[in-house]
């Protein structure tokens, strides 16, 4: 993983300025420093929500997973609850820029995933079978892989010249198909295969089942959006002219 992360970045070293121009787009218009705090108490909101569901899963038996879990659910809360307070100030997410682009990417990633905090969280309150938790941890790990190939898909556009002005954006899946429907017979295969074994035994709840449902059609969406904000992070650090100006 680590080759693979310094092999894109020796291909985006090799672009120029005008091959991010859709990016750069993107910059001033609906992921500027003004617009995002939206996007940041949608998050939180969504966080604090799914936070309180996986404190559900505490009892006088708690495990060891779920200690850890809810202990770093509570700290990542505290964090974005300030750092989303510290950047809805206008002023300072013109200034920090970076760091707020920074920002974007780590809570863009966290959203992506808060669900399954839940999910564990509800597993333990009803007891649920393993088999519903395994289903729950596989694809979660292929959520993390769909990023990562994702991520290479956007830099090979940006390589293509996709995402310059006259490029078909990062988002143009028409060649491909292959990329959008594996994850999704993958999805559609795991959860078939969990739920047709929970209808055998009506006796789990299937509570824990449709919040996976939940979980893993939101991981898996915003995976394939999610390299935008990573190449709008690449691009603040790297070009000076991604650095907007406060509107007088």
């Amino acid at each position: 993983m680590m080759f693979c992360g310094r092999g894109m970045m020796d291909m985006l070293l090799k672009n120029k300025e005008v091959d991010f121009y859709q990016i750069k787009s993107v910059s001033l218009g609906r992921l500027s420093p003004n617009n995002v705090s939206g996007f940041f108490w949608g998050g939180f909101v969504l966080s604090t929500v799914t936070t309180i569901v996986a404190f559900a899963g505490i009892s006088t038996e708690i495990s060891t997973f779920m200690t850890l879990m809810v202990l770093l659910s509570l700290f990542l809360w505290v964090f974005q609850f300030f750092f989303t307070l510290f950047f809805t100030m206008r002023k300072i997410a013109y200034k920090f820029q970076r760091l707020l682009s920074v920002y974007l990417s780590l809570i863009g990633f966290k959203v992506s995933i808060d669900f399954y905090q839940a999910f564990f969280g509800v597993c333990e309150v009803f007891n649920s079978p393993s088999y519903i938790k395994t289903t729950g941890t596989i694809l979660f790990l292929g959520g993390i892989i769909l990023l990562i190939i994702s991520t290479m898909r956007a830099v090979r556009r940006v390589k293509q010249g996709e995402l310059r002005k006259e490029g078909r954006g990062l988002y143009n899946f028409q060649n491909s198909k292959g990329y959008v429907s594996v994850p999704i017979i993958f999805g559609v295969t795991m959860l078939g295969g969990a739920a047709a074994r929970f209808f055998s035994d009506m006796s789990t709840d299937i509570t824990a089942l449709a919040i996976l449902f939940f979980a893993v059609l939101l991981q898996y969406s915003v995976a394939m959006a999610l390299p935008e904000f990573f190449l709008l992070t690449y691009c603040k650090f790297r070009f000076e002219s991604f650095k907007v100006k406060m509107p007088k």
